[in-house]
């Protein structure tokens, strides 16, 4: 689906189609290859499969699978009723899974050793398959890119029902009961229903980066296998998630992408840093501690100096950490056993977005690792020596941890060693390869010790 082509809406909601790329099929040769399960990202509201390319993948002897899942409010309407019980699209995601389970042998992949891998909003599904009993002995490994499960971008504790109504109302409808609401929806034209959800998308204030309808907890029925039970941090936090290989990471820069410009193509600052506050905190903005932790997160970051072109590069940090890195190390923080990888890409080259380059800042934002990992015509082009050095390593790296569980490439110098909450381990992605420090731990650690109710929940 892409709902911002400015041509109306492009997509069908009959879209739960996938493809499979094999270097070999068991009529030319027998063999079980490892499977690469890929979730596109595109914030759960635009996006399909077939955009990912296979061409650095496959003589790396793995087979890659690229999926289509429902979006937008036809993937995440909820009523918290049996007939929409919410994270359809997620569920959409898990047949597909089952698909790979019953299927992928005729294809020569390995039904048990399946790599689930996601990108932005992909990687908060494939992160999803740990704490959820529906993926059990259908997902091996787990790689997320810049999102993860446990963000607060994606589970939020808001009334999707209240949701659910707006859409109606803007819609000319007034509606209180769910049966009709739920009648409504279902014959109102789709293209009506995504008009009406991006109307509201594009109203709320920039700070707001989440799509409107996003996965729930489930409410429990007795004809409905649910796939989210509760907040996945809860999961966690009772060490009830599947234990699998993990590897993670984030851009340097991740925020870059998400600040907002005015129509001259600067950036409008948000200088209210209570904005920024973690929902989950359910801290009311304007309170005393929301106060408190406004004040602390300006002069972390700013040095209580005015927000504006002169603190550009820290404005960027501030996004990133709130949006994606603070949740990314987190995750690692709370899994915290052995097979836990993590990464900061970095790395500017020919085939990135060209976002760093309008902001004149060295590093990488959200989406530019990907740009190396999928084939373009229009990228592959541009690139250069350096540029290829990172497509090699990538896939490689990729493939192997598909393959055992265990990044390595070819000319390794450095290995790439485990996150532990000793060390906080990362391997920094850029033209040299470098296992450090997550070069951004100080930030976080700020963000984790002051908000200490999170560990509480």
């Amino acid at each position: 689906m892409n709902p911002l082509s400015g041509k109306g809406v492009e997509g069908s909601e009959d879209c739960l189609y996938l493809n499979v790329y094999t270097p070999s099929l068991p009529q030319e040769e027998l063999e079980k290859l490892p499977v690469i399960f890929f979730v596109h990202g595109g914030s759960y509201l635009l996006g399909h499969g077939d955009y990912y390319r296979p061409d650095y993948y496959i003589d790396k002897d793995v087979v890659l699978v690229t999926i289509n899942y429902r979006l937008h409010i036809l993937g995440f309407l909820c009523l918290h009723t049996e007939n929409v019980p919410g994270n359809a699209a997620f569920k959409d995601t898990i047949m597909a899974l089952k698909w790979v389970k019953n299927n992928i042998k005729y294809f020569n992949g390995d039904e048990n050793n399946v790599t689930a891998f996601g990108d932005s909003a992909g990687g908060g599904v494939t992160a999803s398959y740990t704490v959820t009993k529906m993926t059990d002995g259908l997902v091996h490994k787990i790689i997320t890119q810049s999102g993860v499960c446990i963000s607060d971008l994606l589970f939020i504790e808001e009334d999707p029902i209240a949701k659910a109504k707006q859409v109606a109302n803007l819609l000319g409808k007034d509606l209180k009961d769910i049966n009709e609401l739920y009648e409504f929806l279902l014959n109102e034209p789709v293209e009506n229903l995504v008009s009406a959800v991006m109307t509201i998308e594009m109203a709320r204030p920039p700070y707001i980066i989440n799509c409107y309808f996003l996965p729930v907890v489930e409410k429990k029925f007795d004809h409905v296998e649910p796939c989210i039970e509760e907040f996945p941090l809860v999961t966690i936090l009772k060490n009830n998630h599947k234990k699998l290989p993990f590897l993670t990471g984030v851009t340097s820069h991740d925020g870059a992408l998400f600040a907002q410009k005015d129509s001259d193509g600067n950036i409008s600052y948000v200088e209210d840093t209570q904005r920024f506050i973690p929902r989950f905190l359910s801290l009311p903005h304007d309170s005393p501690k929301s106060k408190k932790l406004g004040r602390a997160l300006h002069e972390f970051y700013f040095k209580n100096e005015p927000i504006n072109d002169n603190k550009k590069e820290e404005y960027v940090n501030f996004l990133s950490d709130a949006y994606f890195i603070r949740d990314a190390i987190q995750i690692c923080e709370l899994y915290n056993y052995e097979n836990v990888y993590m990464y900061n890409f970095r790395y500017s080259g020919n085939m990135s977005t060209r976002i760093m380059k309008n902001l004149g800042i060295k590093g990488a934002t959200h989406g530019d690792i990907v740009q190396y990992q999928f084939y373009r015509k229009s990228k592959h082009e541009k690139r250069d020596a350096n540029d290829e050095n990172i497509i090699k390593f990538l896939s490689e790296a990729w493939c192997s941890f598909a393959k055992n569980g265990i990044p390595t490439w070819s000319n390794q110098r450095t290995k790439w060693l485990p996150y532990n909450r000793d060390t906080h381990l990362c391997l920094n992605i850029d033209q040299e390869l470098t296992l450090t420090q997550h070069p951004h731990w100080e930030r976080i650690k700020f963000w984790l010790d002051n908000m200490g109710e999170r560990s509480k929940l």
